[in-house]
Formats: structure tokens, sequence, C-alpha cells
């Protein structure tokens, strides 16, 4: 009876108490049957499953950070990029939110620029990302924010809020990033395209534009570091580009904009 009774103890604690110390699941289809596409936030390390060994293993803590020689890790995301390299698996430690390189097993800190802080801290209480296989810069990573959702700009290295419109009243404010607006003229266009720049308030300063194919590859950038007037002349960015649509991303000051543009003519296959 002692023997029974000690082993529905162990039965019914033993997952349960490690049940409390896992704060987040996350995962994807890896296409795999060996290893998972399973992780769990731990308190103390993101652990990733193994199917074939029906175990949990640790990924490396290198880079994350620690308060008092304890690892902090507060938030998980995930997704399948299919890459040997960087990995798809986003933390956020504290006061950073890192990525995972398999090959250095080690995290690498993304930037901070944009984050609104609590206490001198980014403010992040959630991640979220999405993206398509390759680098882990070719996803999009959101964060959940007690203002708004921000979203991440790889090119830029800076976070940018979404705007909280139709959200319910009781939602805070998101900062105020309603410096301009831009349109495209004519779009779609043939080979001469100009954009036009609407400022709310006086702009005079650094203005960079990045163009990316719609399979986020850059193609062209320009920077202006004394920058005035309303009007982009994008012609010699996209006069030798083939037919397709484009995204270009305007960044004025310490705000941005992005607007897609449709070049006419017989677009390319693109090999996937």
């Amino acid at each position: 009876m002692r023997k029974l009774f000690l082993f529905l103890i162990l039965y019914i604690y033993v997952p349960f108490s490690f049940s409390q110390y896992i704060k987040q699941i996350a995962a994807y289809d890896n296409q795999n049957s060996y290893t998972s596409g399973l992780f769990a936030l731990y308190d103390t390390a993101v652990y990733r499953y193994s199917w074939y060994y029906q175990e949990w293993f640790p990924l490396s803590n290198q880079g994350l950070t620690h308060v008092q020689d304890t690892v902090k890790i507060s938030s998980l995301a995930v997704y399948n990029n299919k890459w040997d390299n960087s990995s798809g698996i986003f933390v956020f430690s504290d006061t950073v939110v890192l990525n995972y390189n398999w090959i250095s097993a080690s995290w690498f800190p993304l930037s901070n620029n944009g984050l609104p802080r609590i206490a001198g801290k980014p403010d992040v209480k959630m991640l979220a990302v999405y993206g398509d296989s390759g680098s882990s810069s070719n996803s999009t990573i959101f964060a959940l924010t007690d203002t708004a959702v921000y979203y991440y700009i790889w090119y830029y290295q800076e976070w940018y809020p979404l705007l909280n419109d139709g959200l319910q009243n009781a939602a805070k404010d998101a900062p105020s990033i309603k410096l301009f607006n831009i349109s495209a003229s004519p779009n779609p266009f043939d080979q001469n395209l100009t954009i036009k720049l609407q400022f709310y308030t006086t702009f005079h300063g650094k203005l960079t534009i990045a163009v990316f194919d719609i399979n986020g590859t850059l193609v062209g950038h320009k920077i202006w570091t004394d920058f005035e007037g309303n009007e982009i002349d994008m012609s010699p960015l996209l006069c030798n580009k083939p037919a397709g649509c484009y995204l270009c991303e305007i960044k004025a000051g310490e705000h941005f904009k992005t607007i897609k543009v449709v070049k006419k003519g017989i677009a390319k296959s693109i090999d996937r």
C-alpha cells in the first residue's frame, strides 16, 4: 500500500512540477521524423523536443541575458526557415530580442531602436514571427508592448509600431508616427516613376530609400544626408530592373513609410 501511495505521488507530482516551469511552447512543422519543431521556454533555457529520443534537449544559453548568474527569458517565437545557420528561433531576454544561430550555438541580439521602454528596459510582452525559407532576416517579427504592436525592419535594424486604429478605446495610444505620407505616379509605370512626399510638418534632414523585390531582396538604395523637397525621382533606381512588383521603403528622420509599385512588362519567372 505504501509503494502504491508513493507511486501515485510521483505520477501526479513529476509531470505537474515540470509543467510549472514551462512558461511557453511554440511549434512549426519541420518535416523531420527525428527532431521535432516543438520548442519550450523553460525557466533556465529554451528546449527542443526530439521524436527519436523522446526527450527534451536544451539549446545553448550563450548570448542570453544573465541577471545574478540566472538566465532571463520571458517570450519565445519560432518558424521554420529551413536554414542551417541562423535559425527561426527568437526570444526576449530581459533587455533585448535575440535570434539563435545553429552553427555557433549562440544567441545574437537584434537592435532595440524604436522600442518603447519602461524603467530603462525595452517593453516587450510577447513575440510572434512568420517568414519564408532562408536567413532569419527574411522573417517578419512582431513584439507586443504596452502601447502597440511593433514590427522589426531588418534593413534599418529598427522597430516600428502598427497603428492602433480599430482597437477598443481602452488600448493605449501608440507613439504618433504621422510625419508624412507618400504616393507614386504613375503606378504601374514603364520607365519613369516619381514618389511624392506629403510632409505634415517641415522636414529637412536625412532621408533614406531602399527598394526590395517581391522576394525581399534589396535591389537598390540611396541616402540623402540633407534632404529638402517633396519629390523623389525613382527612375535611376528602377530603370534597369525587370518588370514586376517592388517595395519602396522610405525613412525620413525616425519615421518610416512603405509603398508598393509595379513596373510594366513581362515579369521574369522566379525559381524557388
